[in-house]
């Protein structure tokens, strides 16, 4: 099991080693995972945004309008969570 935080309420959540995306126990919010396109390093990112800023390099990734299993990062492999962007 991954031990992630929540982009939105940076809670740590429980996630399956396998799964490219969960829902937050505690906001609810639907994450993913992503990989930047700069820099390569893993994070969660909420599936709301459209493009959000990485955690490493601080560049704006854009997201696809949608990913599944073959675009996304499994949790077992992600470093970090994302910021939006722009970041606040």
């Amino acid at each position: 099991m991954a031990y992630l935080t929540c982009p939105w309420c940076l809670t740590p959540q429980l996630v399956g080693d396998e799964s490219v995306e969960y829902a937050c126990f505690t906001c609810a919010a639907q994450n993913a995972f992503f990989a930047c396109t700069e820099c390569g390093y893993r994070q969660t990112v909420s599936k709301r945004w459209t493009a959000f800023t990485c955690a490493k390099c601080e560049k704006k990734v854009d997201l696809p309008r949608r990913w599944g299993y073959s675009v996304g990062t499994p949790a077992m492999t992600v470093e970090g969570h994302g910021q939006p962007w722009p970041k606040f």
